[in-house]
């Protein structure tokens, strides 16, 4: 004969095995926001040495369908020289394009334990000036409890998304370009 007992004990250790279990995975997948200041920067340079400095903010940053999404803005991008922030954003065209967005599967990325850091490459789309070519780039992300601070690193050659190479009173700049960006996410759960 069976008691009953017994029984019931095995049911709620399996019911609580599943609920922490259900937990335990919606957590590991919980969706990245950006949260926070951030960065983005670039260097353009030519010929004798000429470097052009240029920095923006506001990236935003959000995860679907297992994609992280970062976007900047182009509009509040900054040289130094208010002439040729205006000669910037006409020759990257901003009136149509206002911001450069780059796709990464989140499985291409790695998060290391809290109070960690994690350096690695991977590969994403980037899309600017409404071109869509993909792009490699380094990483670093420190974790600190549910927050990541992450910088990125990368550049691309301007022509491929169907940018002419700058040019004023005959001097232009290099077709590629240096990008680096710095901005935090947290785990949304």
């Amino acid at each position: 004969m069976l008691s009953s007992v017994p029984v019931r004990r095995p049911l709620r250790f399996l019911a609580a095995a599943l609920v922490a279990g259900v937990t335990s995975v919606t957590l590991a997948h919980a969706a990245l926001v950006s949260i926070g200041d951030s960065d983005v920067g670039f260097q353009a340079v030519g010929p004798g040495g000429l470097k052009i400095d240029g920095e923006g903010s506001k990236i935003t940053a959000s995860e679907a369908d297992g994609e992280l999404t970062l976007v900047a803005p182009l509009n509040n991008l900054k040289t130094g020289i208010s002439m040729r922030d205006d000669h910037l954003k006409k020759a990257i065209h901003t009136d149509k394009h206002p911001t450069a967005t780059l796709k990464v599967k989140r499985t291409a990325l790695k998060f290391p334990e809290d109070q960690k850091t994690f350096e690695g490459k991977a590969k994403g789309d980037f899309t600017l000036n409404g071109t869509t070519k993909p792009v490699d780039f380094d990483y670093k992300v420190t974790r600190q409890g549910s927050d990541y601070l992450v910088q990125g690193r990368s550049q691309i050659d301007i022509t491929q998304f169907n940018l002419e190479i700058p040019c004023y009173l005959g001097v232009c700049v290099d077709k590629t370009v240096k990008i680096k960006a710095k901005f935090k996410l947290r785990d949304k759960m």
